[in-house]
C-alpha cells in the first residue's frame, strides 16, 4: 500500500473511531460528566454504514443559528463546521478538512465540484449520529432527511467559552442549546393536526392514495393515480414509482432506487423512519392521456405500382426504401423482398 494511500485510510480510520467513542476521560471527571449528560439529553440515530438511510431513528433536533453548511453522504468524510459569536461558518478547519476531501476522492478534485452541498437555515430539522466531548468542546454529526434524493452530512464544533477550562455539564448543555435542541415528542414528526371527525363528514371505506399531500415546511408530493409520484422538497424534485400493500406504502425514486416508507393513517402518510405526517390536501391532477396513434389509411387505398419511366424517388414514396442497391454503369438496381427494379439513366426501365 502506498504512502498517500495508507494516510488516506488511516484518516478515515480515525474519523470513525472518534465518533466511536463514547468517553473521553476517566470516570467522574468533568468532560465525562458532559458526555453523560449530552448522551441522556440526545438520542443518537443509527445509519447504515454507507450512509445511505436511517437504522435506528433517534432524536429530531432543530437549529437555532445559521451557517450550517452540510455535503451528500457521498462525500467520505462530513465537511466541518464550527459555532463561534452567534453563527455557524466552516474557517480554517473547514478549509482543512475539505483538503482531506479531496484527497480522498478520487481524481483528487474539490469537494465543491464533485459533491452536492447545502447550506441549513435555523428552524430547520435534522438528526444527531454522532456526540463527542473533546477537551476545548463538543463535537456533534448531523445527519439529514432526503432533499431531493439526496442525505446530507456535516461535523458541527461548539467550542467551550474558556479554552482553558472545562465548563460545569449544565454550561456546556447551555451552549449546545443555543445552536440545536431536541424538538419535543409530539413534533418530532412535525405532524399536522387531523380535522376532528365531529367538524368533517365521516369518510366511508378507505381513503383513496392517489392526491396531493403536504408535509410541514412547504414540502409537498403528488401521488398519481397511474401509480407515479413527484416529491418537492427544499426547492428540488424528485420523481419515481410508488406501490401499495395494505397501509403500506412504498416510494421508489426512479434517480437513484432509493425506496422511502410511509403508513396509509386515516388518509394521511406517515414516514416510518421520521415519523413526520403529509397530510393529504386534496386529489392530484389527472395523469396526461397517452399519445393517440393517427387512424390507418382507408382500406381502400390501391396499392402502389410501378411503371417503366417513373424516377427512383416515385418508386421509394410508393414502395420505401430498397433493401439492397446495386450500380452498373448508367443502370441502378433497386432490390426489394420479391422484386428487381432496374433504372436506366435514373428511370425505371425494368422490373422483375
Amino acid at each position: 500500500m502506498t504512502p498517500a494511500r495508507l494516510f488516506h485510510v488511516s484518516w478515515a480510520a480515525a474519523i470513525a473511531l472518534a465518533f466511536s467513542v463514547v468517553s473521553v476521560a476517566q470516570s467522574g471527571s468533568p468532560l465525562t460528566d458532559i458526555q453523560t449528560k449530552l448522551s441522556s439529553q440526545f438520542k443518537v440515530t443509527k445509519i447504515a454504514a454507507d450512509r445511505s438511510d436511517i437504522v435506528t431513528a433517534g432524536d429530531v433536533v432543530q437549529l437555532h443559528k445559521p451557517g450550517l453548511l452540510m455535503y451528500s453522504v457521498a462525500s467520505p468524510l462530513p465537511p466541518s463546521n464550527t459555532y463561534k459569536n452567534g453563527k455557524i461558518g466552516q474557517g480554517m478547519g473547514g478549509f482543512g478538512r475539505d483538503l482531506m476531501i479531496g484527497m480522498l476522492t478520487p481524481g483528487g478534485t474539490t469537494p465543491a465540484s464533485t459533491y452536492p452541498q447545502r447550506q441549513f437555515v435555523p428552524e430547520e430539522k435534522c438528526w444527531v449520529t454522532g456526540i463527542l466531548v473533546q477537551k476545548d468542546g463538543v463535537l456533534i454529526q448531523l445527519y439529514s432527511d432526503p432533499y431531493d434524493d439526496v442525505r446530507y452530512y456535516a461535523n458541527l464544533k461548539i467550542p467551550f467559552q474558556n479554552k482553558k477550562e472545562v465548563p460545569s455539564a449544565d454550561a456546556a448543555l447551555q451552549s449546545v442549546a443555543e445552536v440545536l435542541t431536541v424538538v419535543p415528542p409530539d413534533d418530532q414528526g412535525a405532524q399536522p393536526a387531523v380535522a376532528d371527525s365531529a367538524a368533517s363528514p365521516a369518510q366511508e371505506g378507505p381513503p383513496p392514495i392517489p392526491g396531493q399531500y403536504l408535509a410541514p415546511g412547504g414540502s409537498h408530493m403528488l401521488l398519481l393515480a397511474d401509480g407515479t409520484f413527484t416529491k418537492f422538497v427544499g426547492g428540488g424534485q424528485g420523481h419515481g414509482q410508488y406501490a401499495v400493500d395494505g397501509d403500506n406504502l412504498t416510494l421508489t425514486f426512479t434517480s437513484t432506487g432509493f425506496s422511502q416508507k410511509f403508513k396509509v393513517q386515516g388518509g394521511n402518510l406517515v414516514d416510518v423512519n421520521t415519523q413526520q405526517a403529509w397530510a393529504r390536501t386534496g386529489d392530484a391532477p389527472q395523469a396526461p392521456m397517452p399519445d393517440i396513434a393517427p387512424p390507418p389509411p382507408p382500406a381502400d387505398t390501391p396499392p402502389p405500382t410501378i411503371s417503366v419511366g417513373q424516377t427512383m424517388d416515385q418508386v421509394t414514396a410508393g414502395f420505401g426504401q430498397p433493401l439492397r442497391l446495386a450500380k452498373v454503369g448508367t443502370k441502378t438496381i433497386f432490390y426489394y423482398k420479391d422484386m428487381k427494379v432496374t433504372f436506366t439513366n435514373g428511370k425505371v426501365s425494368n422490373v422483375e
